[in-house]
Formats: C-alpha cells, structure tokens, sequence
C-alpha cells in the first residue's frame, strides 16, 4: 500500500510539472460572464491521489444521520462490490457521523466518516490493517450546481471548523487470534481553516490542534503536527488540488496531497481529502483527512474571525 500510495503522489508531481494543473477532469469551462455570477452543473473526478481504494461512494443517497451509507472501497471488505456500513455512533466525532463494516471476526475492519454541510459532502474510509497491509480512501460531491461568488469577490473567503482524521495504524479487533487479528483505524481531530480569494484564483489553509482521538499509540500524549494546505489555483469548476505539507519543530515538509470542491451558492461550502505522512520520520504511516465546511458567513468555526 505504501509503495502504492507513494507511486501516485510521484505521477501527480510529474503532471503538474509538465501541464498545470491535472485535475481539471471535466473538460468544462463555464467562461466568465462579467454581467452575473458563473455557475456550473458538471459533475467532478475525485483525483487517483485522494481518492486511493475508494472505486465508489452513494453519497448522492446519502443524508445526515441515515442508518447506513453504501461504498465500494477496494480492501477485501465484502464478498460484494459494495458493502453497506451501519451506523456506528461511538466513533463519531464533532460535526462527523461515523460508520463501520466488518464481514466476519476474521475479516478487515473498516471506519468511514461522513458529513454533509449545505449541498458539500465527503467520506473518508480506512481498515488500519491485516497481513501487513492496509487500505483507505475517498470520495466527495456536490449536490446541486456551484456558483462563484461575485458579492465580495476581492475579499477572502474563509472557511473553519473540525478536521478529522484515520490513520493506518489501530486498536486490534477480537479475530482468529494473535497476530491474524485485524485492527481498527485510530481516529484523529483538529481545528482547522482554509481562506479561498476568488479574485486571484488561489487557496490555502491549515490545521492545528491535532490530536490522535484513541490514545497515545506514539507515546507523545496522542499529539500530532500542525498541518499546511499549500497554495494551490481554483479551477473554473469550483476544483482545486495541491500539496500537504506537516509541521516539525523546525520546518514544514511536504507529506502528501489533498483536493477539494465548492459547493452552493456563492460557495457557501467546501470539501477537502488529504493523503498525507503525519509523521515525517515513519514513512509506513499514512493519514487519510476530511474536512465539510460552511463559510464563516453562512455557518461560522472556532477559526472564523
């Protein structure tokens, strides 16, 4: 998995060096109509570094609170394609409804988080691993039409809320036994906020406060690094991809990807995934993150000013 992961981070730099920027997926360019507000319908590709195991996800079914939510994660899940997750509200974390699938004790443990802000709406999914090898991914939409902002468009937009988080490390879930067990994905939390200009084009962001929800499997109080969205252009359909980059007590190192939409009116919503390393010094671990966020003029966070 890991060489996987570090393979399509490779193919997204070398595309973005020769061609711009690569997830411009649609082949759609709504113009820029000077007289009224730019508005687009067309539907977005989840980009392969983001998106990673995950082939599918009904989130258009999906509402807040439902008692189940059907994905297509490639991970030895389900006999099926698609498995449905039930709701499993003891991993739930502030803002985000959690979910889970098991096919049998011995068979991988998976964790999804979902949430739905306005018309925005993402999911994150990770077993922690079996047999050395673990899988996660990815999905997010819109469901109804994006429109740019055009009240305001010289100011930053911002964006704040809860973060969260699985990683590909876990608690060891009753199995077959010893080292065949399979194992649960630590969930982690933060706070974080992201300013968009849509003058300019560009966006950017972060997140502090980041702590691993399950305990200490790191031995340092459960505490993570501070984590950067580096600017990165906002395409004509409301998309945008860029870097990760996690902060050291020295500096900040570029640790992965992450991709995102707006959504609603005057993108009144935003969702983001992230890959990334959350420790700069294991390259085996690997964070899978979310974030479904109104803006601070439609909704409000702990960041809003």
């Amino acid at each position: 998995m890991t060489t996987h992961i570090k393979a399509l981070l490779a193919l997204v730099l070398v595309l973005a060096a020769c061609s711009g920027n690569p997830f411009v997926t649609d082949g759609t360019d709504p113009g820029t109509d000077p007289g009224g507000p730019i508005t687009v319908d067309t539907p977005v590709t989840v980009p392969a570094a983001v998106k990673v195991n995950m082939n599918s996800a009904k989130l258009a079914d999906y509402t807040t609170g439902a008692d189940s939510i059907t994905l297509n994660l490639t991970s030895q899940d389900a006999t099926a394609l698609e498995a449905t997750y039930l709701r499993a509200p003891q991993f739930d974390v502030t803002g985000y409804d959690a979910y889970s699938y098991q096919e049998t004790s011995s068979n991988r443990y998976v964790v999804a988080l979902v949430r739905e802000v306005g018309s925005a709406k993402a999911v994150i999914a990770v077993d922690a691993g079996q047999f050395a090898n673990y899988h996660g991914g990815g999905s997010f939409t819109r469901a109804d039409v994006f429109t740019m902002p055009t009240a305001g468009v010289g100011e930053p937009f911002t964006y704040s809320g809860t973060y969260v988080g699985l990683l590909n490390i876990g608690e060891r879930v009753p199995g077959p036994g010893g080292d065949l067990d399979p194992e649960r994905a630590f969930r982690t939390e933060g706070r974080a906020l992201i300013t968009a200009d849509f003058t300019e084009m560009s966006i950017s962001g972060g997140v502090d406060g980041r702590r691993i929800v399950d305990g200490d499997p790191l031995g340092n109080g459960g505490a993570l690094g501070t984590i950067a969205l580096f600017e990165t252009g906002i395409n004509a359909n409301g998309t945008f991809a860029g870097r990760v980059y996690v902060g050291t007590d020295e500096e900040f190192i570029d640790a992965g990807a992450y991709a995102g939409l707006f959504a609603g009116t005057n993108a009144t919503e935003i969702a983001t995934l992230m890959v990334f390393n959350p420790v700069p010094s294991d390259n085996l671990l690997f964070e899978h993150g979310m974030v479904v966020l109104p803006s601070c003029a439609s909704g409000g966070g702990p960041g809003c000013p």
